[in-house]
C-alpha cells in the first residue's frame, strides 16, 4: 500500500471521485433534459455513493493508481475503460437487485459509463500532456506569461521507431533546449504524413535546402544502422552551412543508458565504423571466470580497456601492473567503484627488473598475463634506441621468464603492424618481442601473440592531437597527403585480444582484421567539418613531411607470413614459412642486456636490433632518405 504515501495518488483520488459523482449527475441531467422528477433525484442521492465505491473498486483492480500518470499511454488507457466497464456492470447489478429499475433509466448508465471513460481518460492524459511539454504548456494555454526561451532547431534524421521515439524523449523533457522542426528520411514513401504532429518534410537529398529554409541548426540522427560511408557523404553535403550533428547509438543503448535522451555528438568512430564484431563471450568467461589475471601496461589506452573488459568475467583476481603512478591510480579508483567480489590490486612495478617481477609474481601467482606495456611513440624512440630496446625487447623476455618460471598459464603479448617491415626503432624491437614470445612457447606456458594497428583515440594519436589543433583553430598538421594507417576501437580491440587469448593454443601470432586503411588527410577533414567547419577555409591543413622511422602505408604482414582464418571473421592466424634461429635469438638478446643495462653505445643496441631483424636495417635506410626528402620539399615550397 505504499501507494498511499503518495501526496499525488490523492490528488488523483479526490478528482476521481469528483468526476465520477458529475458524470453520473451529468448523464441524469441530460437523460431528463434538464428536469430531474423529485423520484429521480431520491434514487440519484441514494446510488451516487456505491457508483463511486464500486468504479474506484475497479480501477483498484485494474491498477490504475500503481501507475506513473506522466507516462499515461495506449495500455492505461484500456484499463480506464476495463475498468469503467467493471464498476457499470457492477452498479447495474446493484441497480437490478436494490431497485429492479423502478424510475431509473438504463440510458443514464450507458451515458455515465461513456462520460467516465472520458473524463478518467482525458484526466490521465492531461497529465501526461503537461509533463509532457511542462509548465510551458500550461502557461501557452492559459496565456501567464510568454514563452521566452530560446530553443535550437532541429532535424531528425530518420522517421523510423527510433526517431519516433527521440521525439517523445525531446517533448517528455522540458528542460531540452531542441525545437523539434520535422523528419527526414531515406526514402519518399512517408513524406507529407506526420509522427506526433511533426511533419516528414523529405529525404537526405534535401537536406541542404531544407537547413536553409528552416534556420536549423542541429541534425539528430536516429538512424543507427545507417552505414559510415553514407554519414561521411551526408556531413560532406553539409559542410559549411553551419551544422552540428548529434547521434543515438543504438536502441540497446539507449535501454541500458540510465539517462532521458541519450544523444551524443557524433565522433570518429561514427566515421569509420565497421562490422559488428562476432565474439564468443562464453569462452572468454570460462577462460577468466575464477582466475588471477594480469594486465601490463595498465594505466595505458589499451591496458586500462583490457582490465575493463577482464573485470566484467569476474576473475578472482585483477593485477594492475604499471611503473606510471598517476594513470595506475586513476584506473585502480576507476575499477574499485565496478567490481562486484573481484579483487583488483594495483602494483607499482618495472617490467625491466627481475627482482620486481618476482616479488609480485611469488604474492599473487597470475593464472593469465596480458602484456600492454610498451614504449609505443614512434619519433621518441628514435631518439633513444636503447631505451626501446631496455623496454620493449629487455623488458618483454624478463616478464615473459618470469611467467614461465610460475607456471603462468597463458601470457598474451599485445604487439603492432609497426613490427611488420619495420622502418622504425619502435616497430623493430617489437618485432623481436614477437619472436621472444614465439621461441619461449613450449615451455610449460602458452605464449600468443596478437597484432593490429592504430587504435583511435588511443594516448598521443592522432585523433587527440588533432581535436586540440581544431579547438586551438588549427592548423591541423599530417606529416604527407597520401599517408595511410589502419584503425580500429580500443574497445574493439581489446575484445579480440581476449577473444584470441581464449582460443590460443600456444605459438600462434593472431593478426586482427583491421578493415581498409584509412587516409591521414581525410580522417582530418572529416574531423575538421564534424567541428562545424570547413577544411581549407575555417581550419587549414597543413603537410609537416613524413618523420624518421615513419612510413606512409603500414602493413600486416611481412615476407613469408600467409593467414590462416579462425572461428571468428575478425581474427586470423599468421603462418610463417621463414622461421628463426632461437638460440641465436636468445645469445643476442642476452648481449643486447648486457649492452643497454650498462648503457654503453646506444648505436651497438641498434645495431643488434638490425641484426635480428634484417627487414629493419633495409627499411630504416629508406625511412631516413624519405625524411631528408620530405626536409627538401617542404623547404623549398617555404621559400616559394
Amino acid at each position: 500500500m505504499r501507494i498511499l504515501f503518495r501526496k499525488n495518488f490523492y490528488v488523483i483520488f479526490v478528482l476521481d471521485v469528483i468526476l465520477l459523482i458529475s458524470g453520473y449527475y451529468f448523464a441524469t441531467w441530460l437523460r431528463y433534459e434538464g428536469h430531474l422528477p423529485p423520484e429521480v433525484q431520491r434514487i440519484f442521492y441514494h446510488t451516487v455513493l456505491s457508483l463511486v465505491i464500486m468504479k474506484i473498486a475497479s480501477f483498484f483492480i485494474f491498477d490504475l493508481y500503481h501507475g506513473m500518470w506522466r507516462f499515461t499511454g495506449i495500455k492505461d488507457l484500456m484499463n480506464v475503460i476495463k475498468g469503467s466497464l467493471l464498476g457499470s456492470l457492477m452498479f447495474i447489478a446493484y441497480i437490478a437487485a436494490i431497485y429492479r429499475f423502478n424510475n431509473f433509466s438504463r440510458s443514464v448508465i450507458l451515458i455515465e459509463f461513456i462520460l467516465s471513460i472520458i473524463t478518467i481518460g482525458g484526466l490521465r492524459l492531461f497529465v501526461r500532456l503537461y509533463y509532457q511539454n511542462g509548465s510551458d504548456f500550461i502557461e501557452s494555454l492559459m496565456f501567464w506569461r510568454k514563452i521566452n526561451k530560446i530553443r535550437k532547431r532541429i532535424l531528425i534524421l530518420g522517421a523510423g521507431e527510433v526517431g519516433e521515439r527521440l521525439l517523445r524523449a525531446l517533448n517528455h523533457n522540458p528542460e531540452q533546449p531542441y525545437n523539434v522542426i520535422g523528419f527526414v528520411e531515406e526514402g519518399l514513401v512517408n513524406k507529407g504524413m506526420k509522427i506526433h504532429g511533426v511533419p516528414i518534410l523529405g529525404i537526405v537529398s534535401d537536406l541542404p535546402q531544407l537547413i536553409d529554409y528552416y534556420s536549423i541548426d542541429y541534425i539528430f540522427i536516429a538512424a543507427p544502422s545507417m552505414r559510415s560511408e553514407k554519414l561521411k557523404i551526408l556531413i560532406e553535403e553539409c559542410t559549411g552551412l553551419g551544422i552540428k550533428f548529434k547521434v543515438i547509438p543504438s536502441v540497446t543503448d539507449w535501454l541500458n543508458d540510465n539517462v532521458k535522451i541519450p544523444l551524443r555528438d557524433i565522433n570518429v568512430e561514427d566515421l569509420l565504423k565497421r562490422d559488428t564484431v562476432n565474439t564468443d563471450m562464453a569462452s572468454v568467461r570460462r577462460s577468466l571466470e575464477g582466475k588471477t589475471v594480469m594486465v601490463t601496461g595498465a594505466g595505458g589506452s589499451i591496458g586500462s580497456e583490457l582490465a575493463r573488459q577482464i573485470l566484467e568475467f569476474n576473475p578472482e583476481k585483477l593485477i594492475l601492473l604499471d611503473n606510471a603512478e598517476t594513470p595506475l591510480f586513476d584506473i585502480d579508483n576507476e575499477l574499485a567503484k565496478k567490481t562486484k567480489g573481484t579483487k583488483v590490486i594495483a602494483c607499482i612495478g618495472d617490467i625491466r627488473t627481475n627482482r620486481g617481477l618476482e616479488r609480485i609474481f611469488r604474492m599473487y601467482k597470475p593464472n593469465y598475463v596480458y602484456h600492454a606495456a610498451a614504449y609505443k611513440h614512434v619519433p621518441l624512440m628514435e631518439i633513444t634506441p636503447d631505451e626501446a630496446a631496455k623496454n620493449n625487447v629487455i623488458g618483454t623476455y624478463k616478464l615473459a621468464s618470469v611467467a614461465c618460471s610460475h607456471n603462468v598459464e597463458k601470457f598474451v603479448l599485445i604487439s603492432t603492424d609497426k613490427a611488420v617491415k619495420p622502418s622504425s626503432v619502435m616497430g623493430a624491437t617489437k618485432r623481436v618481442a614477437e619472436m621472444v614470445v614465439q621461441a619461449m612457447n613450449g615451455k610449460g606456458t602458452c605464449f600468443t601473440v596478437v597484432r593490429f594497428g592504430n587504435v583511435l583515440a588511443s594516448n598521443g594519436s592522432v585523433v587527440p592531437t588533432f581535436e586540440k589543433q581544431i579547438r586551438e583553430g588549427g592548423p591541423v598538421t599530417v606529416t604527407h597527403p597520401e599517408v595511410t594507417r589502419y584503425f580500429m576501437t580500443i574497445p574493439e580491440a581489446a575484445m579480440l585480444v581476449l577473444q584470441s587469448g581464449a582460443i590460443s593454443k600456444g605459438g600462434e601470432l593472431f593478426l586482427l582484421d583491421m578493415g581498409e586503411p584509412v587516409k591521414i588527410v581525410d580522417l582530418a577533414k572529416n574531423m575538421i567539418r564534424l567541428a562545424g567547419l570547413v577544411p581549407g577555409k575555417d581550419i587549414e591543413i597543413v603537410y609537416t613531411g613524413l618523420r624518421p622511422g615513419e612510413k606512409l602505408h603500414e602493413e600486416l604482414l611481412m615476407v613469408g607470413e600467409g593467414v590462416v582464418s579462425t572461428a571468428y571473421d575478425k581474427i586470423k592466424i599468421c603462418t610463417h614459412k621463414n622461421g628463426f634461429d632461437k638460440k641465436r635469438l636468445f645469445e643476442q638478446i642476452d648481449i643486447l642486456s648486457r649492452v643497454v643495462e650498462n648503457e654503453t653505445d646506444p648505436n651497438r643496441a641498434l645495431d643488434i636490433i638490425k641484426d635480428l631483424v634484417p627487414a629493419y636495417a633495409i627499411q630504416s635506410d629508406q625511412s631516413v632518405n624519405n625524411f631528408i626528402d620530405n626536409v627538401v620539399e617542404l623547404n623549398a615550397a617555404r621559400k616559394a
